[in-house]
């Protein structure tokens, strides 16, 4: 018995990565899961995705894995067939990944319901309770501001943040214009009566990717490329690094 075990264990091991894998988060309106597979995939993002693979007929060369978005993060960096999107390229990102096509340039704001909330400097950010995608660059780029101490709440779901803040349980949710739409039009449709949001200030702007893991074989970057194209490298000059950096354990 032991020894049927292990053989298919092994026999699992093997399939598991037989095509190249995409993985990929729910995030309404971008990228929507409606089914399985590849015709599961909906969406600005996801639509965008199946219908290159599609139009290159290489519908049997990869799969679609839906996961946390901070699972997405680990499973693409581990895993040389992985693929990864939507993702924001970034400096400390720069050298992690693969960049092999380019999907959009969105920005990202910050939105209220209290009226008497004002974000004129982003040194506020930390008097409030923030709701935000857990482990995205708009966490990222809130906790810059903020600082280690501020109560920023990350959420595996960013949809989710627009109920806690019309329930008053975050005062500001960080977040793109697309999908505090529809999540608006989500509540209308079930019925809801959503309380006036307000637009604070832009946060920064993302710069959105499909990423590969950076140890890809020449065989399935071939293959990726053949579909999506594969991006340049963009020049791009890292910030300045200080002393506290090196303490705080940036390079750790």
């Amino acid at each position: 018995m032991s020894i049927y075990v292990l053989i298919l264990v092994l026999l699992t091991s093997l399939s598991a990565h037989s095509r190249i894998v995409i993985y990929t988060v729910e995030s309404p309106p971008n990228v929507i899961k409606t089914s399985e597979g590849l015709d599961g995939l909906s969406g600005e993002y996801g639509k965008q995705i199946a219908a290159s693979i599609k139009k290159a007929g290489k519908q049997n060369e990869f799969e679609i894995v839906w996961v946390p978005w901070k699972r997405a993060l680990v499973e693409v960096e581990k895993n040389p067939r992985g693929l990864f999107f939507p993702f924001t390229r970034t400096f400390d990102r720069e050298y992690r990944f693969n960049w092999v096509m380019h999907m959009a340039e969105v920005d990202c704001w910050l939105y209220a319901v209290d009226p008497k909330i004002k974000i004129e400097d982003y040194n506020q950010i930390a008097q409030y309770r923030v709701g935000v995608l857990a482990g995205s660059a708009r966490e990222l780029e809130l906790r810059k501001h903020a600082g280690k101490n501020a109560r920023v709440e990350g959420t595996i779901e960013d949809i989710a943040n627009y109920r806690k803040l019309q329930a008053g349980r975050i005062d500001v949710w960080a977040t793109h214009p697309s999908v505090m739409a529809e999540a608006q039009r989500l509540l209308k449709t079930n019925g809801g009566k959503p309380r006036e949001i307000h637009a604070l200030k832009k946060l920064f702007s993302q710069s959105l990717w499909l990423v590969a893991n950076k140890e890809m074989s020449d065989k399935d970057r071939n293959t990726v490329e053949s579909v999506f194209g594969w991006g340049t490298k963009r020049l791009m000059k890292p910030p300045t690094m200080t002393s506290g950096d090196f303490l705080d354990g940036t390079f750790l």
